[in-house]
């Protein structure tokens, strides 16, 4: 398949954190070079959305952990022939750089921002309906309205205490996409079942799907088996029902 969709299930808590984060941060590089005003409003509602979700653990902790444990993993492989070692190499000298700046923050990530007088006036706007009128937050609205290459500079400042972190968790959800290759499968009547091994960690199940497809699948896991049932995408006014069509998918199940 030339073209591609991909549902990605996240199968323990830390690593559907970083793919909320990456979500975030890829919104916000969506964002910030384009501009419009509005482009500029979805950077800033993206940093404040990434530092909601730091706020709520330690997951400089969290992501510190996951690359130590990847890197070990890794290292193992290195005399393994005919894999790719330049490729291998580079991830772990990649893993190291980052595992030494993340050790090298002070506190939480992002704790800069934490006490920033026109954020969190624009935090507490965002909660109410309409609330980030001109009327309510005219800082706001007259920040807006300089010149791109001024707001987009201090876009860049407000995100740069992210940076690290953002190449880490890139290098971690890469590692684990790459960990599998996917094969085809099929869903009779539209359902899939697969039982998990216990002997190994699943991190993430991968559905992939040509981009004209009709369905998208609905993934509920467990700890000992995952199930895809494979609904249709028709009228999104009414509740999506099962295709009872066999659907020909590609899986991956993301182990490392």
């Amino acid at each position: 398949m030339s073209e591609q969709l991909i549902f990605e299930q996240p199968l323990n808590e830390h690593i559907r954190t970083f793919l909320r984060l990456e979500h975030l941060f890829n919104q916000f590089h969506q964002h910030v070079d384009h501009q419009s005003d509005w482009d500029t409003h979805s950077a800033v509602k993206a940093i404040l959305d990434i530092l909601s979700m730091l706020g709520r653990g330690d997951i400089k902790r969290e992501t510190i952990k996951e690359l130590e444990r990847q890197n070990v993993n890794l290292q193992s492989f290195v005399e393994i022939p005919g894999i790719n070692h330049d490729k291998l190499t580079k991830i772990i000298h990649d893993q190291k750089k980052c595992l030494q700046e993340l050790h090298a923050i002070g506190g939480i990530v992002g704790h800069e921002l934490q006490q920033h007088e026109l954020l969190n006036a624009i935090r507490q706007r965002l909660s109410m309906p309409g609330g980030l009128c001109e009327f309510d937050l005219p800082v706001y609205a007259h920040w807006l309205n300089q010149p791109f290459e001024k707001r987009t500079e201090i876009l860049n400042q407000w995100f740069a205490p992210f940076k690290t972190l953002n190449t880490a968790i890139d290098l971690i959800l890469q590692v684990i996409r790459d960990s599998t290759d996917a094969i085809d499968e099929s869903a009779e009547d539209g359902f899939y079942q697969k039982n998990l091994d216990a002997n190994l960690t699943c991190l993430m199940i991968r559905v992939i799907l040509p981009d004209d497809t009709t369905v998208f699948p609905e993934i509920s896991a467990g700890k000992h088996r995952f199930t895809i049932r494979f609904l249709k995408a028709g009228n999104l006014a009414n509740r999506p029902e099962q295709d009872k069509s066999n659907i020909d998918f590609k899986l991956a199940c993301c182990i490392l």
